[in-house]
């Protein structure tokens, strides 16, 4: 995904970040299929010497959401400040399927063939798969893509957006911030009271009822407002001028997540672990984020924004979608043909080797699937008598 012209170098530590949140993903599953990682869900019973800090991961996922919100609101908020007409919801939502659907079909009918004849052979479950709908029901989700929950939850987000654009614009071009950031964490006590309703006992552990959108839609709406706040500031906030400070943060936060203090993967978290571990998981993305996103536009030496912005991680997040897409694949061809069961494979030898086959799988997605169709879309003529909005997030 792409980013708004504010700077080439805050461009490609953004790109940066995105690795950094695949690589955490891919190491999280890899550490579950691995048995390093315990698994409630997944019946994986005692951890490995790995399971307390690759446990906690799942934060690449959180970091992905903030980034989404950040990016793909900025048209909007940039238009809001020049007074210009919204972006077209008809156009963000031909990039967005434009950008997200071809590279998740081909994934998904490789894994339906690969693994899931069965799914794939039923209709009405092969349409749900390939609708992203799959999350909604009682079926498990087809093996290669049990990452994907997150994927559908993002899609339900870039549905949701042009309605929340729609009610900020306004407020947005009357200067009234301040308003707009109260709504957005308004969306974020919708967030809290989802993680309550979902770990409350009587939900019973792993509800098939999970309401997906709200419980992670305080992670887009942080992005959010960090686009707002962006669009409103021309000089970077005290803050984000100080980035190993906010990466320190962060750090910091990563750390008491990863105690006992957010209870275990060995069991279903309580109310008061998963709301801990909600804010944690919260300010480290943001803590990760805002440097990049608010700091100078060409940052200094030495730091986080300069090193992830050298050209490996900045390819690696240009790829980053198809490694996120990709891995559970390679994961699950890896344990069928060497015969290991989920929990017991080598986690030395089935990260690298799903870190370098995904990268080539990757990369061949982005160049003759992703990188194409975006060319075509970027053919798409702008109405006349309206002003071409500023590069959308892609």
């Amino acid at each position: 995904m792409g980013v708004p012209d504010t700077g080439r170098e805050r461009a490609l530590a953004l790109d940066g970040l995105r690795a950094v949140a695949a690589l955490l993903v891919i190491a999280l599953h890899v550490g579950i299929y691995t048995g390093q990682v315990a698994s409630s869900w997944l019946g994986i019973g005692q951890a490995g010497p790995l399971g307390p800090v690759i446990s906690r991961f799942t934060v690449g996922v959180p970091i992905f959401f903030v980034l989404s919100g950040l990016l793909l609101y900025r048209p909007f908020a940039d238009a809001a400040r020049d007074g210009a007409p919204r972006p077209s919801t008809g156009r963000y939502l031909r990039h967005r399927a434009v950008r997200i659907l071809p590279a998740y079909w081909l994934v998904a009918l490789v894994a339906l063939v690969w693994f899931g004849r069965d799914t794939l052979t039923a209709p009405l479950s092969a349409l749900r798969t390939f609708l992203l709908l799959h999350i909604y029901g009682s079926d498990p989700i087809p093996a290669g893509l049990p990452q994907t929950w997150s994927l559908a939850t993002e899609v339900s987000f870039y549905a949701v957006l042009p309605l929340l654009a729609v009610a900020l614009h306004p407020l947005l071009r009357r200067g009234r911030t301040a308003v707009v950031l109260g709504v957005l964490g308004g969306v974020e006590a919708v967030t809290l009271l989802s993680v309550v309703l979902t770990h409350v006992p009587s939900a019973g552990p792993y509800p098939p009822s999970q309401l997906w959108l709200p419980e992670y839609a305080g992670y887009f709406a942080a992005g959010m407002a960090l686009a707002v706040v962006a669009a409103r500031t021309d000089e970077p906030p005290a803050l984000a001028r100080r980035p190993w400070l906010c990466w320190g943060v962060a750090l910091g936060a990563y750390v008491l997540v990863s105690t006992p203090l957010t209870g275990s993967t060995l069991r279903y978290p309580t109310v008061g672990q998963a709301l801990l571990e909600h804010a944690l998981y919260l300010v480290v993305a943001v803590g990760l984020v805002v440097p990049l996103a608010l700091g100078p536009a060409r940052p200094e030496r030495a730091t986080p924004a300069r090193l992830l912005s050298r050209p490996l991680p900045a390819w690696l997040g240009q790829i980053s979608y198809g490694l996120f897409l990709w891995h559970m694949v390679v994961v699950e061809a890896w344990l069928r043909t060497t015969g290991e069961r989920a929990g017991s494979a080598d986690f030395p030898v089935l990260f690298p080797v799903t870190v370098v086959l995904s990268v080539g799988c990757a990369a061949l997605s982005h160049y003759l699937v992703e990188r194409p169709l975006r060319r075509l879309r970027g053919r798409t003529p702008v109405p006349r008598g309206r002003p071409s909005p500023r590069p959308a997030a892609t």
